[in-house]
This record gives structure tokens, C-alpha cells and sequence, in this order.
């Protein structure tokens, strides 16, 4: 579990006593804080699928169907929160339930932060100019959907980075940019030549690390701009560790899109920090939960599904070592 780098204060997760409390600042320290109480490097998805459980299926309209996903995923949280790192909510599920699914996009994430559980808000903004303020002021100040973090697209260009930036830095929040996708089809422009000559994802990875070197330090060596790497991508995730030393990595692909624990580890650091790794649908909806005829029920398979998926990568980074 996470250690501080050398030179650095030393939190041993595994003690009964942790280091003294102390007033987290930043996302970076937030986040370390919870993976280092809960023992797991594990990310919660929270992607709602209303048809894949009898609970919230079959309702009469978008507001009792958002209401019955909000009660579901709260009973996840409940359930898994002190097993996990962080959570992240995706937005386009709760989004395709209307304004309802709006409202329980806002329940779930205040519910997870008054587990004190960071909440990455997986929502992929970008935008120019205005518009990225726009998005930054929404998502990463005090709004309804303000969340600790956010995941942006840089692909309209690096200058739309930059108003996200300045607002995580101003509010103490972070970021994830999409460098490295787990999706098949990522190699189509992220691994195209860019004008330099080199893969566009290492153009990126590059930028962003210059970025970086500007912006505060954790006693651990990181900053709150970090990075997309998906799992399923180990030989990138290597890659992209040693270019991103101050970047936390946000790690998809895990599971259910067929990235391993092994495969995750790639993109730790030598002292087993530095990543948290996403599984949505192999928690909140494991085998377990398909009958499950109450929220306590439901609750129960997802610990269990939990607990599973940080022992499998407490596991393999014992391995790794």
C-alpha cells in the first residue's frame, strides 16, 4: 500500500495507527489519505444500468427510475466505501435519465463525500476558452455536481487545459486527463505520429509533465494533474510512469474490459503508489447482486466483490516488489 517516497513523510497503511491527523489540502493528499485508511488502491465505478438489476428496472418514468439508481448505488457505497480509495460516477449514465438522473448524479456524489470518499467525476470535459471555465466552475468549485476530481479530453488542444488547471489548483480539486484510453480504438489517434514524430499520446504525456513540474508537491511526490492509463495497456503504463512521476493515474480497463491485476500494476511507482484502478460493473453489479431481492442484499455482494478486487491487486503488487 502507499508509502511516502524518499524524503518524504511515511504513512504505513497496514499499522493500526496511522500518522497523525493532519489538514488535507489538496486532492493528491486526499486521496492518499483514504487508499492509505482503506488499505486498497481500488476505484469505485458507479456507472448506473437500470435494466441490470430487477431493483431499479421496469419503474414507471425517468424520476422514479433515477430515484431508485440513487437508493441502489448509495447501498453500494454504504456497503464498499471503507474497501475502497475513491469512487467514480460516470456521468453519461445518470445524464441518460434526464434531469431525474441529474438530481441523483447530485445524491450519489454528496452521499460518497459525506463518507469522506473522493469522488472523480468521470466526465471527459473539454472545451476552449470560456467554455472550459464554464465546465471547470461547474465541476471543480462548490456546485451541485462539484466533485474532488475530474477527468478532461485534451484533444482540443493543450491551451484547453489550462482553465481547469488553474481552478483544480484554486479549490484544492484534481485532474485526470485522458492520455492513455483502454478502449480498442484508442490506438487509432493516440498512437499516430504526432508533428514531433513520436506517438501522441508520449506528445501529450510530455506537455503535461512540463505542467506538472510547475504545481505543488505531495510529501509523496505528486501533484493533483494526473493521468488516463488504462489497463489494458501495460506496456504504456510503463512507459507513461517514468514520463509522469508527479501524475497520479486514474486506471480503467480492469475487469470487465480485460485488463488483469497484473496488468494494472504497471502504473505504480516502486513503493506501490501512485494509481488508483476502476472496476464499475464488477462491483456494483457482481454475479452476486443478479438476485439479490433487497439493498442490504445488494450491499453484501458488492462488499464482497470489493474486497476481492483489493485483495487481487494488493496481491500482484506484492509480486511485483
Amino acid at each position: 500500500m502507499p508509502r511516502a517516497r524518499s524524503g518524504g513523510a511515511r504513512l504505513n497503511a497496514s499499522s493500526a495507527t496511522l500518522a497523525a491527523p493532519r489538514r488535507v489540502d489538496t486532492f493528491s493528499e486526499h486521496l492518499h489519505a483514504r487508499a492509505a485508511a482503506a488499505r486498497s488502491v481500488v476505484c469505485l465505478g458507479l456507472d448506473p444500468r437500470p435494466d441490470a438489476h430487477p431493483l431499479t428496472a421496469g419503474k414507471a418514468g425517468a424520476r422514479e427510475t433515477a430515484k431508485a439508481v440513487a437508493d441502489y448505488l448509495v447501498a453500494v457505497l454504504d456497503a464498499a466505501h471503507d474497501l475502497v480509495a475513491c469512487c467514480k460516477p460516470q456521468s453519461a449514465f445518470f445524464e441518460a435519465l434526464g434531469l431525474p438522473g441529474l438530481e441523483a448524479l447530485a445524491t450519489v456524489m454528496h452521499h460518497a463525500r459525506s463518507l469522506d470518499l473522493p469522488v472523480i467525476l468521470d466526465a471527459k470535459r473539454g472545451d476552449i476558452g470560456s467554455t472550459a471555465e464554464a465546465y471547470a466552475n461547474a465541476y471543480l468549485t462548490e456546485g451541485d455536481l462539484a466533485a474532488d476530481a475530474l477527468t478532461v479530453n485534451p484533444y482540443l488542444g493543450l491551451d484547453t487545459l489550462e482553465p481547469f488547471i488553474a481552478a483544480a489548483q484554486k479549490h484544492g480539486r484534481g485532474l485526470f486527463v485522458l492520455v492513455r484510453t483502454s478502449n480498442p480504438g484508442s490506438a487509432d489517434l493516440q498512437e499516430a505520429p504526432s508533428a514531433a514524430g513520436e506517438p501522441l499520446y508520449l506528445r501529450l504525456a510530455n506537455a503535461l509533465n512540463e505542467r506538472a513540474a510547475a504545481l505543488p508537491r505531495d510529501a509523496w511526490g505528486y501533484t493533483s494533474l494526473g493521468a488516463v492509463v488504462g489497463a489494458t495497456q501495460p506496456a504504456a503504463s510503463s512507459e507513461l510512469r517514468g514520463k509522469l512521476p508527479a501524475s497520479l493515474f486514474l486506471v480503467p480497463g480492469y475487469g470487465a474490459q480485460g485488463g488483469s491485476a497484473a496488468d494494472a500494476t504497471h502504473a505504480f511507482d516502486a513503493n506501490g503508489w501512485g494509481a488508483v484502478v476502476n472496476a464499475a460493473r464488477s462491483i456494483t453489479y457482481p454475479a452476486g447482486a443478479a438476485s439479490a431481492a433487497t439493498l442490504r442484499e445488494v450491499g453484501a455482494a458488492a462488499r464482497s466483490a470489493a474486497a476481492s478486487m483489493r485483495g487481487d491487486l494488493e496481491e500482484a503488487l506484492a509480486a511485483r516488489s
